[in-house]
């Protein structure tokens, strides 16, 4: 038996579709879950990062005001977007 071998089941596993999506018929995977949460917070790293750096060259005075809504309508742009062009046809 290989060392890998519990590895390999855990990554076979994390594939499966898991329950609260199945009830919808999405083959949705705690892969997927878990790799939406990490671009989540990948996205939100990125915008913090531009916003410092704008702020340092233009100042306070041109930043537009955090909005909840926003936010959301982007993030979900860029995560069910991608699934959409990156999805079966």
């Amino acid at each position: 038996m290989s060392l890998l071998a519990p590895l390999v089941e855990i990554f076979r596993y994390s594939l499966q579709p898991i329950a609260p999506f199945t009830w919808l018929g999405w083959g949705i995977s705690t892969l997927d879950v878990v790799a939406t949460i990490r671009l989540c917070i990948v996205l939100r790293q990125i915008r913090e990062i531009m916003l410092k750096a704008h702020v340092n060259t233009k100042g306070n005075s041109s930043v537009e005001e955090s909005s909840f809504v926003k936010s959301v309508t982007t993030t979900w742009l860029v995560v069910y977007g991608g699934e959409a062009v990156a999805g079966k046809h």
